[in-house]
């Protein structure tokens, strides 16, 4: 489904409220515009409930604002990050779990150079966080090797080139057809947090 060019809130249930006092006013909410909902998670594992996510689809692939301000200029996240395709294709990274860590070291950064009061809370939620994915990326890769695609010339009608090329396919114009199923992969994670991002991954690697 495609995104409104019009920003909006991404309502995180439980863990974004939580975090604040009931007597927090809108002005002293520390929000997060990303492009889409998987950056959104990348910056709630890092961010906790300190951050609040916005989504605008209007928004560069790999940059986010720290602020909901229009002319707040974006801050770049992309020096880590290994780009692949072109179009749509482009902004699915994060199909490939392994930009995940490096996408996050760039958000860390950057929030507590934003917000230095809470710069050792980021890094430490980082470095849980990406500790973790670690060790789900190993079983992920090694789940992907029994894809049979390593090695094969294969084409990517679906827009997917960061999945298969992490299964080892060699994505081509005249290659053999995908998977069938990818068909029916999902967009995007069913919300802006770390589980459900990898509920997601999770669910791509299925579809190999």
């Amino acid at each position: 489904m495609p995104w409104s060019r019009r920003t909006f809130l991404v309502t995180m249930a439980g863990a974004a409220v939580a975090g604040r006092s009931s007597s927090a006013s809108a002005d002293d909410e520390r929000r997060v515009v990303v492009p889409h909902l998987a950056f959104g998670a990348i910056v709630m594992a890092v961010g906790g409930s300190d951050v609040t996510i916005e989504v605008d689809a209007t928004l560069p692939l790999a940059t986010m604002r720290l602020s909901t301000e229009a002319e707040a200029r974006p801050v770049a996240c992309a020096d880590r990050l290994l780009l692949k395709g072109s179009g749509p294709a482009r902004r699915r990274y994060l199909d490939d779990a392994r930009n995940a860590p490096k996408l996050g070291a760039a958000v860390r950064d950057a929030l507590r150079t934003h917000w230095p009061e809470l710069g050792d809370a980021f890094a430490q939620r980082h470095k849980t966080w990406s500790r973790d994915l670690a060790r789900t990326v190993l079983q992920w890769t090694k789940q992907l090797e029994g894809a049979g695609l390593r090695g094969k010339r294969v084409r990517d009608p679906h827009g997917r080139i960061y999945l298969l090329e992490w299964a080892g396919a060699q994505v081509s114009a005249d290659g053999l057809e995908p998977p069938p199923s990818l068909r029916s992969a999902p967009e995007h994670p069913a919300a802006a947090t770390a589980d459900a991002y990898a509920e997601y991954v999770q669910a791509l690697v299925d579809l190999l």
